[in-house]
């Protein structure tokens, strides 16, 4: 009866760590979406935005209330990792408000920056090589992929794993960092030594090593 009684409290604890860190990421998310917004508020003041700009304005503030409601209300990971799909939907209608304010045609819905999904939707594919690794096709914002194209480096999105920080798109996204925040939580020991191993299996991988996450991870 007692160790039924202390696994479900375990497994309550890492079901607890895994919303904080979704909340974290989401939360952040938002914040810096609430921040567009209000300027896009700043930049728009003295145009003369027509019907399907302001059609477009509108969702975004819409939809970044009810991001903000959906975060203070939410109490598990996948509550949080629900709000995504509502973020990137106000980031669409906000590059769609500058777009047509810039008398250019409406963005086509693609998946958000390949590097910061804060830069909102990505308007090109682009070839990119990771560091040690191959060639690859991604899915960038416009000011990526000018970046790109100019020799310099993208602006990444770094987020913790353990005690180190790690490029956005290797700690693959929200689900991602949440799974190894749980993974981390769960092994015997895990302190900072487990940390650091964690964050080293992301580093391995940024350099091609063959162990990758699993490997270092262990069972």
């Amino acid at each position: 009866m007692f160790g039924g009684r202390r696994r479900r409290r375990e497994q309550e604890l890492v079901e607890k760590d895994r919303w904080r860190v979704a909340r974290k990421l989401v939360d952040e998310d938002v914040t810096v979406l609430g921040e567009q917004v209000a300027e896009l508020h700043v930049d728009t003041l003295g145009d003369d935005l027509d019907p399907g700009a302001r059609d477009h304005y509108r969702r975004a503030i819409e939809l970044y209330d009810q991001a903000k409601h959906l975060v203070a209300a939410s109490r598990t990971a996948d509550d949080v990792t629900s709000i995504e799909q509502v973020v990137t939907d106000a980031r669409y209608h906000r590059a769609a408000v500058i777009a047509l304010r810039d008398g250019e045609p409406l963005p086509e819905r693609r998946d958000p920056c390949f590097f910061n999904p804060q830069h909102g939707p990505s308007m090109q594919d682009v070839e990119w090589s990771p560091p040690g690794g191959t060639p690859r096709v991604i899915a960038v914002c416009a000011a990526d992929a000018r970046r790109l194209a100019a020799g310099e480096e993208p602006l990444v999105r770094m987020v913790r794993i353990g005690d180190r920080w790690v490029p956005w798109h290797l700690a693959a996204g929200v689900d991602g960092a949440i799974d190894a925040a749980a993974r981390l939580a769960s092994r015997p020991g895990h302190g900072v030594h487990g940390q650091q191993n964690l964050a080293q299996a992301y580093l391995n991988q940024a350099m091609g090593n063959n162990n990758g996450v699993g490997g270092s991870l262990g069972p």
